[in-house]
């Protein structure tokens, strides 16, 4: 087939879930299939890494960074539009023209979006061609979950304003494309009985297995981490929530504890909070995480909002960790509590068996070798890309 791909950006460095996800299927899919991947982006000679069979045209990027006077003038212009603010902060009009005259020119078999607010860049199309929405969360629910958590009460109605209107805008856009692929079954069932899409598929997170392995080095003792990109505001709530509320509780019983969180662009009040707490460091961007998850006696995912699945869970069980995580943090995953993985969800329940690991890691040792042979079976991502080739099958008909 020949296939439009529209999204945010390249999928190029590997350092966000997103993009691990994005380019691990689409480097397979490209072996079968010619892929024109638009995005915004510098212009210039843009390729990406072993994928021969990838076209990438790149738009300028409209889009503020969060900060400075133009950023909070969007914030409350958004008041006044029926779209959610990551609609439209998203939206241009000249990437919108750049994807209908590439479907107009290109003969196109198949257009694939991979993030729900791009539907704006690309509404002249959908019912033209046959279409794929990949959804990388219920982005509803993420707001829902802010809503839920945000102590601000200004801050609180923005958000439940946002929340509304995103599952009006989710819901509606959904339903326009052909087929919808979601990374989970709860993720899926929201998009069949809540927003009533006809066809959808779950492709799940995968990862590399032969890239993540258990690795044969010393485990530094008291030793936990958590890895993720710090400039997503899940990532930046979790930790801050396991900082204050859950590592004190830990360093009661385990004084020598530790806490390293390892990510891209952290917030400079996350590198503040790590200063003023003994036994917590902030790495900011590394060129491989996997030795920090190998030296770690425990893996640690505390997140309290999110969606879809984590992959950060599938890389530290591929390399045999023993993973602590809260319910939404392993939201999505075939893992069973006790068995593949450790699910809490108070401070106390979670810092009570994060000092348990810590002091005996040989009697958790299993489940990382359990949880390795879950991801041997089911999420490695030559599995995922078949199913995904599947449903671009059907959805061309």
């Amino acid at each position: 087939m020949n296939v439009l791909v529209v999204d945010e950006e390249l999928p190029w460095p590997l350092d966000t879930g997103k993009r691990l996800r994005s380019y691990n299927l689409l480097q397979r899919l490209q072996r079968h299939h010619a892929i024109t991947y638009l995005c915004y982006g510098t212009p210039g000679v843009v390729a990406l890494p072993d994928c021969p069979n990838v076209s990438v045209v790149v738009v300028p990027s409209p889009i503020l960074k969060q900060q400075g006077a133009r950023f909070y003038g969007q914030l409350l212009a958004n008041l006044l539009s029926p779209n959610p603010y990551i609609v439209d902060r998203h939206y241009s009009r000249a990437f919108s023209q750049k994807a209908v005259s590439l479907v107009t020119e290109g003969g196109f078999d198949l257009l694939h979006c991979e993030w729900t607010p791009y539907t704006e860049n690309i509404l002249p199309l959908l019912g033209r061609i046959p279409t794929v929405l990949s959804a990388h969360n219920v982005e509803a629910q993420i707001w829902e979950r802010y809503f839920l958590t945000e102590p601000n009460p200004a801050k609180r109605i923005y958000i439940y304003l946002q929340w509304k209107k995103l599952r009006r805008y989710e819901a509606a856009a959904a339903r326009r494309y052909s087929a919808v692929s979601t990374v989970s079954q709860p993720d899926r069932d929201v998009f069949v009985n809540d927003y009533g899409c006809p066809q959808v598929q779950v492709v799940p997170n995968g990862v590399d297995e032969r890239y993540y392995t258990p690795a044969v080095v010393p485990v530094t003792p008291g030793s936990m981490v958590f890895t993720g990109s710090m400039d997503w505001r899940p990532n930046q709530d979790g930790v801050r929530y396991f900082i204050e509320q859950v590592f004190p509780l830990i360093r009661r019983q385990t004084p020598d504890a530790t806490f390293c969180v390892v990510g891209r662009n952290p917030p400079a009040w996350l590198s503040t909070l790590a200063e003023q707490t003994a036994g917590v460091t902030v790495t900011g961007t590394v060129p491989d995480v996997r030795p920090y998850i190998a030296r770690s006696a425990l893996y640690l995912v505390p997140l309290r909002v999110g969606g879809g699945s984590r992959l950060k869970i599938l890389e530290a069980l591929a390399m045999g960790k023993t993973v602590l995580s809260t319910t939404v943090g392993a939201e999505g995953l075939t893992v069973q509590d006790g068995v593949t993985i450790l699910l809490r969800d108070t401070p106390r329940e979670l810092a009570a068996t994060a000092c348990r690991v810590l002091a005996d890691r040989d009697e958790y040792a299993a489940l990382g070798a359990v949880g390795r042979e879950l991801v041997l079976r089911s999420y490695t991502w030559d599995a995922i890309a078949k199913t995904m080739a599947e449903l671009w099958e059907s959805a061309r008909g």
